[in-house]
């Protein structure tokens, strides 16, 4: 690693550091109690995008406002110079409070995990590929983790996760 790569890498690890130690006290609530939800996502597939929409439209539904932040396509215009999304990009998500904060991006993808990070919410949620090593700032960042043998699949990412809130007691 070159001498300016590392100061970059640096820097990235210390501002993911900083924001990590942020008070975070991690509320799980039943589904029917949750009012705001926030989706960190890649640049979708059609067929992701499908199940997003449907996502989205069922929370509605059953009374939950769905903010999305979705990584552009052209990322690397969106990074500063250390390689953080700018904030221009992540600002007007990471103003509001959620309920449930899902990062539907791979386990310790940056853009997921500095949004997170960076956004105030009651329960953090992320999908972990068992086949791939973690970082353990990104497992000390979610309250939850589903893990799975491979990478994150939404159509089966998002019901599962509505299936575990479901079954946590209404109070």
């Amino acid at each position: 690693m070159n001498p300016v790569e590392k100061i970059r890498d640096q820097h990235r690890t210390a501002v993911l550091q900083q924001l990590a130690a942020k008070p975070h006290r991690a509320r799980i609530m039943h589904l029917h109690k949750i009012r705001t939800m926030g989706l960190v996502t890649l640049s979708p597939t059609d067929e992701e995008q499908v199940t997003i929409t449907q996502f989205m439209h069922h929370m509605g539904e059953n009374g939950s406002v769905v903010r999305k932040l979705e990584m552009p396509p052209n990322m690397e215009q969106q990074l500063d110079k250390y390689g953080l999304p700018k904030p221009e990009l992540t600002q007007l998500f990471t103003s509001y409070h959620y309920d449930l904060l899902i990062n539907a991006t791979p386990t310790d993808n940056l853009f997921g995990l500095y949004v997170t990070l960076a956004a105030s919410s009651n329960l953090r949620v992320a999908y972990q590929d068992t086949s791939l090593p973690t970082q353990d700032i990104t497992l000390s960042t979610y309250d939850l983790i589903i893990r799975g043998n491979g990478p994150i699949v939404l159509s089966q990412y998002l019901p599962d996760l509505l299936n575990i809130l479901m079954q946590i007691r209404k109070q």
